[in-house]
């Protein structure tokens, strides 16, 4: 199993390892991820580094053996219809960019999210996101660059064009392209009112990475630490045979040392089989 861990998601100074690394710099927080086990590593806010960061960020990755799996698709601007309208200039730059990043660490994936316009009608706004992940998928796939259709539940952030795990694999399956894939977020898709085994069985085919996060009520926690069976869960990934990165996508309940090491405990834990 190849672990990713974060570096930072409501902010980029509350990475995953926060407390255990020797600082939230990114490059302490690679060496840190790298020494607890993790291979991989997404970053939402890779875009608005310096140039001179993201270089060195990819040369400590090598070293340490590690991947980027994802980043940030447009960290300003996320939760706006960039990806489901008309406005191609400005999609064709946040691309290019993003192939950017990709050729520099070696491949990664691109996280794609849409808000909602609601002055449209719902179809339009799908259609256009299809045709515009179209558009771009090609030259994409030559820069390494995945683009990771990530659906989001409506209890956890409303006004989201994809709100639902069903319209996400429609797009995917709709544009027919490997380097258009499903971001596949175990947390989002539990909050759902998805049965999360199921699901991935449902939809496999079309899984280019997987985010997991536990669920409480309408947060999320520390796998180990909600209501989810997580052996059921990653006994449905060894059956659909993925390979992937699992990637840790929430920020820890006790964000101490110790309550860091405990996360990592009950992950190891679990991964054994054992109950937390």
């Amino acid at each position: 199993m190849i672990l990713g861990g974060h570096l930072g998601l409501s902010a980029p100074d509350l990475p995953l390892l926060a407390h255990l690394g020797f600082s939230v710099d990114p490059l302490d927080q690679i060496d840190a991820l790298a020494d607890y086990g993790f291979r991989a590593v997404q970053d939402l806010f890779l875009k608005l580094r310096p140039a001179a960061e993201q270089l060195s960020m990819a040369q400590r990755m090598a070293a340490r053996g590690m991947r980027l799996s994802s980043f940030g698709g447009d960290p300003l601007h996320w939760n706006t219809p960039l990806w489901s309208g008309n406005d191609h200039v400005a999609l064709s730059g946040s691309v290019t960019e993003s192939a950017r990043l990709a050729r520099l660490f070696g491949g990664a994936g691109v996280v794609v999210v849409a808000g909602l316009d609601p002055d449209r009608p719902v179809a339009a706004q799908l259609a256009d996101l299809t045709e515009n992940l179209r558009r771009v998928a090609e030259d994409a796939a030559r820069d390494g660059l995945v683009l990771l259709i990530e659906p989001i539940a409506l209890q956890r952030i409303p006004d989201m064009l994809l709100d639902r795990l069903e319209s996400a694999v429609a797009v995917v399956r709709a544009v027919a392209m490997p380097s258009v894939r499903l971001m596949f977020d175990i947390g989002h898709v539990a909050m759902m009112g998805h049965d999360v085994p199921v699901a991935l069985r449902q939809c496999a085919d079309c899984i280019g990475l997987v985010q997991a996060a536990d669920v409480k009520g309408r947060e999320r926690v520390d796998i180990g630490l909600g209501t989810l069976d997580w052996a059921a869960i990653l006994g449905a990934l060894d059956a659909v045979g993925y390979p992937g990165v699992i990637e840790l996508e929430h920020e820890p309940v006790d964000q101490s040392a110790a309550g860091e090491a405990a996360m990592l405990d009950r992950l190891a834990a679990i991964i054994r089989g054992q109950k937390p």
